[in-house]
């Protein structure tokens, strides 16, 4: 998430917003204060990038619902260490994309 706000900012972008299915770095970023915590650190960071944009909005998605950053963790097992920008999708998330622009919703599986 940090990574992804910094790029933002970098590239002059005033208006972002974030999908995470990770529901713990949310609540931790939102709260006003985070000293306890074990990432009290990168907190902190990402709050002061958000002073440096227009408006971020961070919102949680479910893991099921987060196709195409579950596509570029999988592309990222296959690279070299370190940061990679794509100035364009990667091929591989083109279907994840159009069913996105499209609305096509698929179910969530739950198992009991």
């Amino acid at each position: 998430m940090y990574l992804g706000i910094k790029l933002a900012v970098e590239m002059g972008i005033p208006n972002l917003e974030v999908e995470s299915d990770s529901h713990c770095a949310i609540t931790i970023v939102g709260v006003p204060s985070v000293e306890t915590h074990a990432n009290s650190s990168l907190a902190r960071s990402i709050k002061e990038l958000e002073t440096r944009l227009e408006k971020l909005k961070i919102r949680h998605v479910y893991r099921e619902s987060n196709f195409c950053a579950d596509s570029m963790a999988k592309l990222g097992h296959t690279m070299e260490e370190g940061v990679t920008v794509f100035r364009h999708p990667p091929s591989l998330l083109m279907m994840h994309l159009l069913a996105d622009i499209r609305g096509i919703k698929f179910p969530r599986v739950i198992i009991v």
